[in-house]
């Protein structure tokens, strides 16, 4: 996937592991993410085939959009609902490189 930044830059999503991309959960998904992965733990099995099954109905659940920032100006490129691209500047109009940020 590419995106055309209004700035110019391309964002590219062709790999993963990217420093300007990450997943974002709405708060009124948040805990029915904990509990899909308190069900999915307290259901799988002991086989290897059961655990990889409660992993793939947790995936499922697809309650994460996708979010990208801009490496030149800073803009954040989100996911809506209906998977449009919403955008949103920022104050710096730089790279702020808050999706890369360590512990």
């Amino acid at each position: 996937m590419k995106i055309k930044c209004t700035c110019g830059e391309l964002i590219r999503d062709q790999t993963d592991y990217l420093k300007h991309k990450a997943h974002l959960i709405p708060d009124i998904h948040w805990f029915d993410f904990w509990n899909a992965i308190d069900a999915a733990i307290e259901k799988s099995g002991t086989s290897k085939k059961d655990k990889e099954e409660a992993c793939m109905q947790l995936r499922k659940q697809n309650m994460f959009r996708r979010l990208w920032e801009c490496t030149n100006c800073g803009k954040l490129y989100i996911d809506n609902a209906n998977y449009n691209l919403v955008s949103y500047s920022s104050d710096s109009n730089k790279y702020n490189g808050v999706l890369d940020q360590k512990e």
